[in-house]
């Protein structure tokens, strides 16, 4: 699946915008590997490339992490997400792909208002420590947007932006390494679908580096319309798939 150099140069690049404009993964890695295969599979490797993409940002962003943090949102995250990846064998591929768009064109209308019409952000609402931690853990396990829901409470907390990555990616990270396992173990993703995504870890490194380097330095203002335009081609990618079935 992974052959073609440009599939590994696209990844290599969303390390590098996840960085500079903190943008779930959901958004853009999912919905672009949902688009080369099942959905099902592009989930699972979903999950594995955001494990080999969070150990790289907890090595990058590790003077950043926030224990405290840690502690009180990892073991209910995990516990949860271990559930949502048994919960994913049991939905229809079609209804899965179905649901990857809804959350691609919602997190395109998100940006969208955010970039052009919402000039300052509303203060969140603040759930439990306990349900941020079991719903961003679940849904990460089922392979839909749960960094989201946490960074949000992150960034709630006056954590800065390199904070929120390091104490996000190694809650993240382990709760994607886990769910990897349990995929692995209930044959919705086998280790030669795995392989070709190690060859893609030299550009997740290089793109989380280079996202390091620039974050802060460069205009908002392109980084958004770059990424507003990754997010529409993928919307329309995903609509035409699900209408070619």
């Amino acid at each position: 699946m992974l052959e073609n150099l440009w599939v590994y140069i696209i990844l290599g690049l969303t390390s590098i915008i996840n960085i500079v404009i903190p943008i779930s993964g959901s958004a853009t890695v999912t919905p672009f590997l949902a688009i080369l295969t099942t959905p099902h599979i592009a989930i699972g490797l979903a999950s594995f490339f955001f494990f080999l993409s969070g150990i790289v940002r907890v090595y990058m962003f590790r003077k950043q992490i926030q224990i405290k943090y840690v502690k009180s949102l990892l073991p209910i995250s995990l516990v949860a997400a271990i559930i949502g990846a048994f919960a994913l064998v049991k939905i229809n591929p079609q209804i899965l792909l179905i649901v990857i768009l809804i959350f691609a064109s919602y997190f395109l209308y998100k940006k969208l208002k955010d970039v052009f019409f919402q000039k300052e952000k509303k203060s969140i609402n603040r759930l439990t420590v306990h349900s941020i931690g079991f719903l961003s853990g679940f849904l990460q396990g089922t392979g839909l947007a749960g960094s989201d829901l946490r960074n949000n409470y992150l960034y709630s907390e006056k954590l800065s932006l390199a904070q929120v990555h390091g104490t996000t990616a190694l809650i993240g990270a382990t709760n994607f390494f886990a769910t990897t396992i349990i995929r692995l173990s209930t044959n919705q993703l086998t280790i030669p679908n795995l392989i070709p995504l190690l060859f893609v870890f030299p550009f997740i490194i290089l793109g989380t580096w280079l996202g390091r380097k620039i974050l802060y330095k460069i205009d908002k203002k392109y980084t958004n319309l770059i990424i507003i335009l990754v997010m529409i081609l993928i919307v329309l990618f995903l609509f035409f798939k699900i209408i070619s079935q």
